[in-house]
């Protein structure tokens, strides 16, 4: 257990509401407590039983404060590993502030943010990518992600990765034994095949890990095309509720309407954007050009036609300018009668009819977006990693070392040259598990949390 001094912060927001929660962790929380409580049984709390609550009042210069329950978590089971005490009182400010500035007034230090969990994995009760798994609860914007939250909470990456790193373990001392003992009948060839099947199966987590990444940070989406073609009523119809001004004057929409939804499970950032056209003024002058950022930011576009008018000069145009992003064509208006001969050419993944305002084909263009952005089906919540950029980072790192060395291997080098290659994919992974981690790279990851968790 690492030596620290007692910590504590609001667990629950402020504001108002049914319970205010003031959480204290460290050496001295159940002493420091004990001396502004008064229990309603008389019993101190430095007597009371481990896991169990109190009813009594917070005291401060003989005034009460507040009536609260606390609950005494004795070390090491408790989320820390410390001594844990939850002060539960009131909701609203003043209530739980005040409560607060008393533990505060009393000698204990206000929390950084993240510092409860960061003390968790510092006093080994969680890996790293637990901890990191709790922000992922907080945050979740699906039920998908949520779920995969949780998975990963229970430790699956991190089983993931010690497996790994042991298999990476067993052969860098199966090749060691040519480099130690050079008598000995060994070749480098001979750790090919589990080296190479090592080799897949990490690519395997870091396919699982890119569609984790898909699920926690979602898709940017630009419905762009001429004005008047019913862009802003598709957005309407993919959010079910009536989000943006729809009206038949061309132009009505002047800014980009940006709202989140969920897809399939998938976070997804809908753009619906002004008319593509000359503009007539400089107020739709500036919505163009916030339009074109919305293209520039996207993962995909969605090119809408109307299909109920003739192609104009402007509508070809649009059609054979590359977008540079995987763009579906959308023909939309299928419930009035067509006026466009044949689908006009142009970099489509994909060409599909709707009526926006009737929702027709609204479902088959949804499973189109999933499909392309996810290149296959829906993955379930037990198929996918939640990792940041820098866990990925160090796993497509540890791939690369482990490709250098299975080449080498295969070319029959040097046994030192595979060894060196193992020796780094072993540290990485190390680093992956929280071994020898500087910092700094801890303080950017738990700064991602809110005071008090």
């Amino acid at each position: 257990m690492i030596e620290a001094d007692t910590i504590a912060a609001l667990s629950t927001p402020l504001g108002e509401g049914g319970i205010g929660i003031v959480r204290i962790s460290g050496p001295e929380a159940i002493s420091l407590v004990e001396a502004l409580f008064r229990p309603t049984d008389g019993i101190p709390l430095s007597q009371v039983p481990t896991h169990t609550l109190h009813h009594g009042f917070i005291v401060s210069e003989e005034k009460r404060i507040d009536e609260v329950l606390v609950s005494v978590m004795r070390a090491p089971r408790t989320y820390t590993r410390e001594d844990v005490v939850e002060i539960n009182c009131h909701g609203g400010f003043l209530a739980t502030q005040s409560v607060l500035n008393a533990v505060l007034e009393q000698g204990a230090r206000f929390a950084e943010r993240g510092e409860f969990t960061k003390r968790a994995f510092l006093n080994g009760r969680i890996s790293l990518d637990q901890a990191q798994a709790v922000v992922d609860i907080v945050t979740a914007k699906t039920r998908l992600g949520l779920e995969a939250a949780v998975e990963q909470l229970g430790g699956r990456f991190a089983n993931a990765i010690e497996q790994i790193r042991e298999r990476i373990g067993g052969l860098l001392a199966q090749i060691e034994v040519e480099i130690d003992f050079p008598d000995v009948e060994a070749e480098t060839t001979a750790i090919v095949p589990p080296l190479a099947e090592l080799v897949n199966h990490v690519e395997r987590v870091l396919a699982q890990a890119e569609q984790g990444r898909i699920v926690r940070e979602g898709f940017t989406i630009a419905i762009i095309g001429r004005p008047n073609v019913g862009k802003s009523t598709l957005l309407n119809a993919l959010l079910a509720e009536e989000r943006a001004i729809v009206t038949p004057i061309p132009g009505t929409t002047r800014d980009t309407v940006e709202e989140q939804a969920a897809i399939g499970g998938i976070p997804v950032r809908l753009i619906d954007t002004a008319g593509l056209r000359e503009p007539v003024d400089t107020l739709e002058e500036a919505g163009i050009e916030r339009t074109n950022a919305a293209i520039t930011r996207a993962d995909l576009l969605l090119f809408i036609l109307d299909r109920s008018v003739p192609l104009n000069d402007q509508d070809k145009n649009l059609c054979q300018r590359s977008w540079q992003k995987p763009t579906l064509l959308v023909l939309n208006k299928s419930d009035l009668p067509a006026a466009i001969e044949s689908t006009p050419s142009g970099p489509w993944k994909s060409v599909y009819e709707i009526s926006a305002k009737l929702g027709s084909g609204v479902d088959r263009l949804s499973q189109a977006l999933l499909d392309l952005l996810l290149g296959g089906e829906v993955p379930s919540w037990g198929a996918i990693f939640l990792l940041d950029t820098w866990e990925r980072d160090l796993l497509s790192r540890a791939r690369s070392h482990l490709g250098r060395a299975l080449a080498a291997a295969r070319a029959g080098s040097s046994p030192d040259i595979v060894a060196e290659e193992l020796r780094c994919a072993y540290v990485v992974t190390g680093e992956l598990q929280g071994i020898n981690v500087s910092e700094d790279v801890l303080d950017r990851i738990f700064s991602r949390f809110c005071v008090g968790k």
